[in-house]
């Protein structure tokens, strides 16, 4: 699968391909947690931007925060699925604190 999505790798539209075919399993209950905060943070839309443009995406990450879970780029223009993934990456190895109003 890296061979034959490889060239793709730096761009959004080939992330999300290659995202897509991933086995990717978040429990029923982080699932539950996520939607939660992702209405509380952006009303449920993957392209927001906080007014100040530090927080972007459906779950309001900060670029570093970004980065630390392992994403490039601009969260708000990644898929829902990798912002998803994400979320569930941070809030599993560290908690809700990351969200101090909705998580």
């Amino acid at each position: 699968m890296k061979r034959r999505f490889g060239h793709w790798s730096h761009t959004y539209e080939g992330r999300a391909t290659v995202h897509r075919f991933k086995v990717r399993h978040i429990p029923s209950w982080g699932r539950s947690h996520l939607r939660s905060i992702a209405w509380c943070e952006s009303r449920n839309n993957p392209r927001a931007v906080s007014s100040s443009g530090a927080y972007r995406g459906l779950y309001q990450f900060s670029f570093s925060t970004w980065r630390v879970v392992g994403g490039s780029g601009d969260p708000a223009a990644a898929p829902r699925s990798e912002q998803t993934w994400r979320a569930w990456v941070l809030l599993k190895n560290h908690g809700s604190g990351h969200w101090p109003v909705c998580g």
